[in-house]
């Protein structure tokens, strides 16, 4: 099926109405088509429902999924919650023809039947599969460049595996590609997989819960990310509301929480002003202050400087230690000189002599995954400085005398002759010098 309804179940709607928007806003942007009906109930959830009652949970879920069978088309979700009920639901219908056929009866009680044409999707899984991350890339108007964001998946939308299928359960990259899309630099940390812990306080286990969350958070701080991106509802609940509970803790913390689509809204050029972010427990203007910087830096780069493949490459140093010239010189450090073109420190590049260790010699390229390599990045940079009058006497002399001959060294006649040898042939210098539309230096 093509079609989509939109299950928006019980969280989004009810309590996170900001988070509707951007994501309406982000489906229409990106022409991803979806119906909404009446009659939909609760998933339902996993937690509570399923585990005192799995009859009700079997039944409310076929239900759902009846319902979306009737007009024709496949359930879109935006939360982990739900993804997960339907799709174990889905699977223990298939594997059981005694459920399957109690399950048949009871749904013919309200005129409904489940066949099997109907199944789920996660919003992520549409972005990434069907839309594609290139797609998404095009149609950025307000890139998140210079942006460090941590992503949490969340555990009901990985596991249990195969059972659930929108990502990798252990080397998960759909959220990761999305956020890097848009211009934004993921960061990688150690409790990306770790459950956001937000059952615990449905529970009554509140202290642990706030645990959970903290060990996380403080990662990420310790990290100092710009914002964490979540997929899931109760994850963005998690972490948006636990931080208030730890700065009445007396700890510093503040790590802005966005949810996928509010982001993707962002860098799509939704008006922050209409997003609701003052909605959000942790507020979010760091994230826009920082943003704000970032975009005055890059744009203070001269044009003949690719930005996002200079942010990728001191990201990447695969090559650091493979240059010729870092080998025998231990201070020089090329990505550092990269560095300094991305905080906007380009003058004081252009003026330094750093550049000029640069040889050339094409081996960070050959090495790079990107196929770009410092050497671009450095041979603008002497070309800036030369437009300036900058750069070693050397380089000047070797080019005055190329003006004046055509050739970048002089003939020893003396030694050709020694060695039988004739005369150096005469050049074409006066030729080329025509082509060039240049006068002979005398």
């Amino acid at each position: 099926m093509n079609d989509y309804i939109f299950f928006w179940g019980c969280t989004i709607p009810n309590r996170f109405p900001f988070i509707e928007k951007s994501l309406r806003f982000v489906l229409d942007e990106l022409g991803v088509q979806y119906k909404e009906i009446e009659g939909f109930t609760c998933c339902p959830e996993k937690f509570i429902i399923e585990t005192i009652s799995r009859e009700t949970w079997y039944l409310t879920a076929a239900r759902n999924l009846a319902l979306a069978e009737a007009h024709g088309a496949d359930l879109l979700v935006a939360c982990n919650g739900c993804y997960s009920t339907f799709r174990s639901v889905i699977s223990e219908l298939e594997s059981s023809s005694e459920l399957r056929d109690w399950v048949a009866r009871e749904l013919r009680k309200v005129g409904l039947e489940f066949n099997f044409r109907s199944s789920v999707k996660h919003v992520i899984e549409v972005l990434h599969d069907q839309v594609g991350c290139q797609v998404i890339e095009r149609r950025v108007t307000s890139p998140l460049i210079g942006m460090n964001v941590a992503v949490h998946y969340g555990c009901q939308i990985l596991n249990p595996s195969p059972v659930v299928r929108v990502d990798d359960p252990l080397r998960p990259e759909k959220l990761d590609r999305i956020v890097e899309a848009l211009g934004a630099n993921v960061v990688d940390y150690n409790t990306k997989l770790l459950c956001c812990g937000e059952s615990l306080g449905r529970s009554g286990f509140i202290d642990k819960s706030l645990a959970a969350a903290r060990l996380k958070l403080f990662e990420l701080h310790n990290l100092e990310v710009d914002a964490l991106v979540v997929m899931c509802p109760a994850c963005f609940l998690q972490f948006d509301t636990q931080q208030s509970l730890i700065k009445k803790q007396k700890e510093e913390l503040h790590i802005p929480v966005f949810y996928f689509s509010e982001l993707i809204g962002l860098a799509l050029g939704m008006d922050p002003s209409q997003m609701g972010f003052d909605m959000h427990r942790v507020n979010v203007q760091s994230f826009f202050d920082m943003w704000k910087e970032n975009e005055k830096l890059r744009l203070s780069i001269p044009e003949v400087f690719d930005y996002d493949l200079i942010r990728a490459c001191v990201a990447c140093e695969s090559c650091a230690n493979d240059c010729p010239v870092a080998q025998v010189d231990e201070n020089f450090h090329p990505h550092e000189i990269l560095r300094m073109i991305l905080d906007g420190s380009v003058e004081d590049v252009i003026s330094g002599e750093e550049i000029w260790n640069c040889l050339e010699c094409g081996t960070c390229v050959e090495l790079c995954p990107n196929n770009f390599g410092m050497t671009k990045v450095f041979k603008e940079a002497k070309r800036l400085a030369l437009d300036r009058g900058l750069g070693p006497p050397e380089v000047f002399r070797s080019f005055d005398l190329f003006q004046k001959t055509g050739i970048l060294a002089k003939s020893r006649d003396a030694a050709r002759k020694r060695l039988g040898l004739d005369p150096v042939s005469r050049t074409g210098y006066d030729e080329l010098s025509r082509m060039l539309g240049k006068k002979r230096k005398e």
